[in-house]
This record gives C-alpha cells, structure tokens and sequence, in this order.
C-alpha cells in the first residue's frame, strides 16, 4: 500500500491517520466521502446570510387589497387539482 509520505500537521490528525492509513482503499473511499459531505454541509450552513428576508420586506407592491391577495393564493392552491375516475 502507498500512503506517499504523508505528514499530518496536527495531534488529532497524527492519532487518526495511525488509525486509519492502512484501511482498505473502499473504507477510506467511504470516509473521505462522509468527511467531505459534513464539510460541505457546514460550509453552506455557514454562508447562509443570516435575516437575508428581511431585504425583501416592503418590496412588494400590488394594487389589491391583502383580503384579494389572500383570495388568490387561496384560489391558486387548488388550480392544479384534477379529478381522477377509479
């Protein structure tokens, strides 16, 4: 197996490679893959703009009354409703 000289840079990461570096090439595979997928999530997580809703607020503007707009939501929930014969 060629682990090509492989220096960890950290406590943590020199106690798990001594662990996992002789590990079959599909368990690392797995892991590399559940490490990287929590990695990702986080990534995203933390570049949500946190109150990004609150950019919208009073942009909306329509000449209905909030009673119509309502209605239309309301009315629009169910357009798409077909009626099926069994």
């Amino acid at each position: 197996m060629n682990t090509l000289n492989v220096v960890p840079t950290s406590p943590i990461g020199a106690k798990y490679w001594s662990e996992l570096k002789d590990l079959s090439d599909s368990v690392k595979l797995e892991l590399i893959t559940l490490l990287s997928s929590s990695i990702t999530y986080s990534a995203h997580k933390d570049s949500v703009e946190k109150g990004w809703t609150k950019k919208f607020a009073g942009k909306w503007q329509d000449d209905r009354s909030s009673e119509e707009i309502i209605e239309d939501i309301r009315a629009a929930r169910n357009a798409h409703i077909k009626e099926i014969e069994l």
